[in-house]
């Protein structure tokens, strides 16, 4: 019999009030399918209506152990170890059981937000460039698209075409400094920071300045920049 064959029946048991028959069954689908969750859940909420606190706290560890974000086995387990007295246990398994909601709620709340369509911020901003071939901020916006999607070489061409239509522009200097080390071209990026420090100096820029000085520290002397 399949385990969720198996499973179903056991909650019949459970709900004609047959326990001990409905416990004999969820024992029987963990031992063949360990990976089994309701079937935890569903022992450790028998073990706990027949007062069997310690066996309910050994099955809903095991669910743990199995699934560390699994919500309902760290509440379960607060509240068999309030039913035991143990109140420190249940305190950390109830703080336990908010974290988890918590990160579930974060995990929601991303999976919510849009995602980005790198290919249409690439032909958006190519777009521009047609249009104004001179417009340093249309190939830093292009670069940094093409950065974020991960074509480092493109990225790397046009933050190097952003500085030769705007030598004075910090930000491209980092991008294209980053964009070297995703390469690997660590001298070259050297290079590129030394540059763009000096003109972030002139320009009196100075987000770009301090991040191109502590990705130069980073390279020349790594670990540095944790320090800085």
């Amino acid at each position: 019999m399949n385990p969720e064959t198996l499973y179903h029946r056991a909650l019949e048991d459970f709900r004609a009030g047959a326990l001990d028959a409905a416990a004999k069954k969820l024992r029987d689908i963990l031992s063949a399918a360990p990976s089994f969750e309701d079937a935890y859940e569903a022992l450790s909420v028998i073990y706990f209506n027949q007062k069997r606190y310690p066996e309910a706290v050994t099955i809903l560890k095991a669910w743990a152990a199995l699934n560390p974000d699994a919500l309902m086995a760290h509440t379960n387990l607060s509240r068999c170890y309030a039913a035991q007295g143990l109140i420190t246990e249940a305190e950390y398994e109830q703080s336990e059981a908010r974290r988890l909601t918590w990160k579930a709620e974060l995990r929601s709340k991303k999976s919510d937000l849009p995602k980005i369509d790198h290919e249409a911020r690439i032909r958006r901003f190519k777009q521009v460039i047609e249009f104004d071939p001179a417009d340093v901020l249309g190939y830093f916006s292009l670069g940094t698209a093409y950065a974020e999607a991960g074509f480092t070489r493109e990225a790397m061409e046009t933050f190097r075409k952003a500085i030769e239509v705007d030598p004075s522009h910090a930000s491209s200097y980092l991008g294209l400094g980053l964009a070297l080390e995703g390469l690997g071209d660590l001298g070259k990026a050297g290079e590129i920071y030394r540059n763009g420090i000096r003109a972030a100096d002139r320009a009196g820029d100075i987000m770009p300045l301090k991040k191109m000085e502590a990705r130069l520290r980073a390279i020349e002397k790594p670990g540095e920049e944790n320090r800085a």
